[in-house]
Order: structure tokens, then C-alpha cells, then sequence
């Protein structure tokens, strides 16, 4: 996989290469979306974790969303597994007569530390466009 370094074999968390051939390589553009993300990801996240402690299962759900659908964008395939496996979680929950949330905290948790990672490799790049 090609990451944001542009570097084959790269350990990225992003494919930079695969948003920007959808753009038909508008660097500009790709950096606007890049910005939009590191700026919203932390509320994004804030609002997932929010959900989960007031227990609603509904803006859980919206926010994984919305946390899944900005993730795809960059390719980001490890942030949008744990988005869908929490999905399942809560799909199972809802099935089972507790509706049990003692897991959504830690799926929470690690789906945000890979948003954080996502947006700390994002901004890498940024800034090397910036330079």
C-alpha cells in the first residue's frame, strides 16, 4: 500500500495516492478535505464519546457514521473496521434483552485513538505541503 509519504510499504493509516487519483490530482483540493478533517475528527469524536456515556444508542450510531464516512475518504481502512465492527456491536446489543454497553467505551476509545493517529499522520502531511 502506498501511503501519505507516497512511499511503498509504508505503515500509513491513509492512502493519499488513492484520494488524490479521485480528485484527479487536485493537490488544493485534497489538502481542503485533509484540513476539514483534522479540524472536525476531534468533535467527531467528542460526540461519539458523549453518546456512549449518556448510553444513546441512536447518536452513537450517527456518529460512528459520520466518523466511518470521513474516514473512508483517505482510504482509512484500519479507522473504518473498528467504525463497522462497533456498528455490529450495537446491532447485536439491541438484539439481546440488557442491550449490554459495557464494551462501547473501549470500541469508543480505540476507534478515537485511531482517528487521533489518522489526523497526527494527516497533519504530517500537511505540514510537508506547507514547507
Amino acid at each position: 500500500m502506498v501511503g501519505s509519504s507516497g512511499k511503498e510499504g509504508d505503515e500509513s493509516l491513509c492512502n493519499l495516492e488513492y484520494l488524490l487519483v479521485n480528485l484527479g490530482r487536485n493537490q488544493a483540493t485534497a489538502n481542503r478535505l485533509i484540513r476539514l478533517f483534522l479540524e472536525n475528527s476531534p468533535a467527531l469524536c467528542q460526540r461519539l464519546m458523549e453518546a456512549v456515556e449518556r448510553g444513546d444508542r441512536v447518536a452513537v450510531k450517527d456518529a460512528l457514521h459520520d466518523i466511518r464516512s470521513s474516514c473512508v475518504l483517505f482510504s482509512g481502512h484500519c479507522c473504518v473496521d473498528l467504525a463497522k465492527k462497533f456498528e455490529v456491536a450495537l446491532r447485536d446489543d439491541q438484539r439481546s434483552a440488557n442491550g449490554g454497553h459495557a464494551e462501547w467505551r473501549a470500541m469508543a476509545t480505540s476507534l478515537c485513538a485511531c482517528v487521533q493517529r489518522m489526523a497526527d499522520e494527516l497533519g504530517t502531511h500537511i505540514d510537508s505541503q506547507d514547507q
